[in-house]
Formats: structure tokens, sequence, C-alpha cells
């Protein structure tokens, strides 16, 4: 019988196809369904861990090496064994052994003898070299570039919030229970939890303190909660603030995996306004199946319309009171979630992605009544996508203008246009940013 590879050589392969171009989320399940249940957790930390820290550990490994590996695999094998011996407790002899053998598995045993050299030297000294690694951000030279030049006195705790473990925030749903009668739930299944608020009037959040199975939630298979960022909830409360019509025809475009959408339902009826009917689209249509599941186990499908479309060329038969627009971005905002982005993303997309989100707002807009909501929604960190895209557009739209609201946290920055809310610190939401317009006649 052939032996099945290891976990460490399972996640160098793993790391590779990353810098290949395939994305995270499509590469984690496989690499966990190929590891042994006990051992899931370390091939999860040892990943993201690497991913995490990624740009920080590849200068340490550019300084000791005078000539770069061009086998790419080389050199995530080192970045690998350097992200364990300093940030794991394994002891470094074994982290140095079996980092080699995994080299030895994939068939690359001509670079056995550099990150032996390589990580011997960092095990030497774990401490400075950690210290070095923690000193600076992990993020690539001109995307931090780019956030030094957005956010100015913001950037270095931008920088070293993004390379930490992503939070985990609640969202309740209030057609079942209040948030209080949810954290005793918790507090009765021994679940820690802190409550947080949300930075909209009264509303707040729950963060998990511990790791949890999320299935394993009181009532979650009942729809009675679900995993949400922080941030990402202000959505339905914003538009709470608003002095809506009654039963409102609603567009949620770009919708998967549908959280937004979700929250919009719950909130319909319990909070300030009443959705009639809404239609959900997106252009991927397996994103659009985890919209279904979404809806479903919340009980959720009533009055609502999921379609395959595209947000650049959909024309409605109907005028929407409200649209929300959850644009495509660089997902900069959400690195700690997947940071595999920092390495798959580069400055040209930040161009793409700018004109993709103009097309779509642009024709959406057409779909909105006179006297209709927009709210413009980003997981991005970086103007352009953001405030600078509204402002070309209310540039170009004498038929749009500004609605002010007001968040109240210290990381929810106001811009000219709407607001941007940062990641400092492990309490945070992730990266958003929202903006609302309103359609007025010209």
């Amino acid at each position: 019988m052939n032996k099945q590879p290891s976990v460490r050589a399972n996640v160098i392969a793993t790391l590779e196809k990353i810098h290949q171009g395939q994305s995270l989320s499509s590469l984690l399940d496989g690499l966990l369904n190929a590891t042994q249940d006990n051992e899931r957790g370390f091939a999860h930390e040892l990943l993201l861990g690497t991913l995490r820290q990624w740009h920080a550990i590849s200068r340490i490994g550019e300084s000791l090496i005078k000539i770069p590996p061009s086998d790419v695999s080389i050199t995530c094998a080192l970045n690998m064994g350097i992200y364990e011996l300093i940030y794991m407790s394994t002891p470094a002899y074994a982290v140095i052994n079996e980092t080699l053998n995994a080299v030895k598995e994939l068939d690359k045993s001509y670079g056995v003898g550099l990150i032996n050299a390589i990580l011997r030297k960092v095990a030497t000294s774990p401490e400075k070299f950690a210290k070095k690694i923690n000193k600076n951000h992990s993020l690539p030279n001109w995307l931090a570039k780019q956030l030094k030049s957005d956010w100015g006195v913001y950037y270095e705790p931008i920088g070293q919030s993004l390379r930490q473990v992503a939070p985990v925030f609640l969202r309740v749903n209030p057609k079942y229970i209040t948030l209080d009668e949810y954290a005793k739930k918790l507090a009765d299944a021994s679940i820690a939890y802190d409550i947080l608020p949300l930075g909209v009037g009264d509303e707040c959040v729950i963060k998990l303190v511990d790791g949890v199975r999320i299935a394993q939630l009181p009532n979650f298979t009942d729809g009675y909660v679900s995993v949400q960022d922080r941030h990402a909830q202000l959505c339905g409360h914003i538009l709470s603030t608003l002095n809506l019509p009654d039963e409102l025809k609603v567009l949620d475009a770009c919708t998967a995996p549908g959280g937004k959408l979700a929250q919009l339902l719950e909130l319909s009826g319990v909070g300030k306004f009443h959705v009639k009917r809404i239609i959900a689209l997106d252009n991927d249509e397996k994103r659009l199946s985890r919209v279904h599941d979404n809806l479903l186990r919340l009980s959720l499908t009533d009055g609502v319309q999921v379609i395959y479309a595209d947000g650049r060329t959909y024309q409605s038969d109907i005028p929407f009171d409200m649209i929300v627009l959850d644009a495509p971005c660089t997902a900069t905002g959400v690195i700690r979630r997947h940071p595999d982005i920092a390495l798959l993303r580069d400055e040209q997309d930040i161009v793409q992605t700018v004109q993709l989100q103009a097309q779509i707002l642009a024709n959406l807009w057409q779909n909105l009544k006179v006297g209709g909501y927009l709210l413009y929604v980003t997981c991005s960190l970086l103007k352009a996508e953001n405030e600078y895209q509204l402002s070309n557009f209310l540039n170009a739209h004498s038929d749009a203008k500004v609605v002010d609201f007001d968040l109240t946290l210290l990381n929810q920055i106001k811009q000219s246009v709407g607001y941007q809310c940062l990641p400092f610190d492990n309490d945070d939401g992730d990266g958003l940013y929202y903006g609302l317009l309103q359609k007025i006649a010209v």
C-alpha cells in the first residue's frame, strides 16, 4: 500500500497551489478531509498561520539566503518550517526533521540542504527572529504602501491586526430570541462570550471568547443564530435608521453567501421596516447554493427570489425602494479570515475591480425608484473602491445625494461619503465600508 502523505507535505502542496492562483476556500476542505481527525487542528493552524505571517517570514528568509530558490514549493516548505519554529510549540528538532521528510515526500530532495541550514539557524535564536517577524506588517509591499497612503496614523494598527486570527461574532435572529436571552443560552452551555456595542444606536453583538464548533451552538440548526462579522451586522441596522415606506421592494445585489440578506429578512417586521419582496442576485452559481442553504436553515424563504444574474446588465420589471449592493472588491478588509488574499491580489486588481464596481453601480442605479435608497458596501480597506468610488459616482449622477448616518465606535471612521470600519484589535470587526445614497428627482 502507498503511504499517505504527511500533514506537512499536504500543507506544503496546498501553499504551492495558492501561489499558483487557487483560493484557500477552495482548498481547505480538501486538506482537512485528507487529514486524520486528531491532526486537523494542527494542519489548520500550520496552513493559515503560515499564510498570515507569509510576507514577514519571507523577508527573514530572503535575508538569510544568497540565492532564492527557483522552486516555489521550497519557499513554501521553508516558510512553513519557520512559522512552526516560532509560533507553535513543536520541539525544534521535530520541526526540522519532519519538514525535511515532507520535502523528500514531495520529491524535492534538492531543497533539503537549504531548508535544513535556514531552519537550524532560526532554531538557534527563535526569540530574535520572532521579534523581527512581529515588528512590522506581513503584507505585500504594494498593499502596505497603499494602506499607509490611505490611512496614515491608522496604518500601524491595521497592519498588525491583519496578521491576527479573526474573532468570531454571532448574529442573533430577533424573530426567535433576543440577544440577552441567547447570551443566557450560551452561559448555560458553558460557552464563554462577550457582548460588545455594534456602533449604531444601542445595538450589540456577541463575540465568542473560545473556540467552539458552530453547529454545536445552542439552537443553531433551528435558526436562532448565525456567524456574521461585527461590522457586517451594521448593514440592516443602518437601514433601520431610515424613514422607509411600508412593504419594501428590495434588491440584494452580489448577495452570496447571503449574510446581509438573511439579516434584512430577520429584521423585517421586527425592526423598523417591512420587506414585502426581495430579489437576491449573484453571478456565481456555486455560491448561490450557499444562499439557499442559509435561508432554509433560518426559515427565511418567503418572499425571496434568488436569481443568477450579472449586476452589470440586470434589469428589473419593477423599481426598487431599496438596493443593497455588496460590491465585488479586493477583500483586503477580510485578510484575517482569508489570509491567502495577501498572496493572490496585486495592484492591477484594484484598477479592474474599481471599473467593475462602477459598471455595477451605474446599472443598478437605473433599477432604483426616485426616493429610494442604495446602500453600498465593500469589505475593502482601499479608498479607491470605497469613498472615492462613490465620490466619482456622485459627480456623474445629479440624481444622487449622500444620506448621512452615525456610527459611534472609534474604529468607524467618517469619510466624505459614508464610513470606513477598520480592524485595530481582536474585538474589532473586519474592514468594511458603508456609503448610503438616495435617488432624487432632477
